[in-house]
């Protein structure tokens, strides 16, 4: 049996994109939206991949609407290049409105409610029970506690995003129990390099399952706008690993499966 810490980012305002969304409510009311999109989208484009987090945080602040925001934050996808791909424009209104259903409280709690209702019990629960299970171990949750999940819910923002890194309140429980340098370390998350795989071993597979005539996403998007995100991809103009990866599954399960005859 181990201890696993799942759900302490997701309560406790751990991810870099909880103090982000307030940062992102200060943006909009300053920049007008004709001037993000004229001026500050071009300009973040250009910038080198390496600046990811930067690229993020202004195409996430380009996204007036919530629902938009939240897809971007986690499929790297805006509104507009989902419509250019699909070649049509479609309704940001989700056809389940459950994780995104908290419409009061500040930006910051409602990036928490999206993340606990639905990245967190569709993601990574299912897959650390999946991993434990594959290798015959027992997993506890801490932080799963729903005692400690209603108490969370009455802090105020400032006892959780506030503060260096997040999850303040947690940070000054552990002062005397853990280190400093422990308590107050940069966040290290494990990070598959399915990007320099996209780029290196498997280029020519990624290319020739969803840019080639025979690819069965052709039917569903635009194979000039498939084309164009592999080919800023593979020669590292943009990073779009996340658009990529999912493309490449649906592909893959297309061809297998043949769902409606296809």
């Amino acid at each position: 049996m181990v201890l696993t810490g799942e759900g302490s980012d997701e309560l406790l305002g751990g991810y870099p994109k909880h103090r982000a969304a307030g940062a992102v409510g200060i943006y909009q009311s300053l920049m007008p939206r004709a001037f993000h999109d004229r001026l500050v989208a071009p300009m973040v484009r250009s910038l080198p991949c390496g600046m990811r987090r930067a690229k993020i945080f202004f195409g996430a602040a380009g996204e007036r609407d919530f629902t938009t925001r939240m897809r971007y934050w986690f499929g790297g996808m805006s509104a507009k290049d989902r419509d250019l791909m699909l070649g049509q424009s479609l309704s940001s209104e989700p056809p389940d409105r459950f994780p995104f259903s908290m419409d009061e409280g500040s930006n910051g709690r409602k990036t928490l409610f999206f993340d606990q209702t639905s990245w967190l019990p569709d993601n990574l629960l299912e897959r650390g029970d999946r991993m434990m299970m594959a290798g015959s171990i027992e997993g506890r949750m801490p932080f799963m506690d729903t005692e400690l999940a209603r108490v969370v819910a009455r802090l105020p923002d400032k006892f959780l995003m506030g503060g260096r890194g997040g999850k303040r309140i947690l940070r000054e429980a552990m002062k005397g129990v853990l280190p400093e340098d422990i308590i107050h370390r940069k966040k290290i998350g494990f990070r598959v390099p399915i990007s320099g795989w996209m780029q290196g071993p498997y280029q020519a597979f990624i290319r020739e399952q969803l840019t080639d005539a025979s690819a069965m996403t052709a039917h569903i998007f635009e194979r000039k706008a498939v084309g164009q995100l592999v080919d800023e991809h593979m020669a590292a103009r943009q990073d779009h690993e996340k658009i990529l990866w999912s493309l490449m599954n649906l592909e893959l399960f297309l061809r297998l499966f043949k769902p409606g005859g296809c």
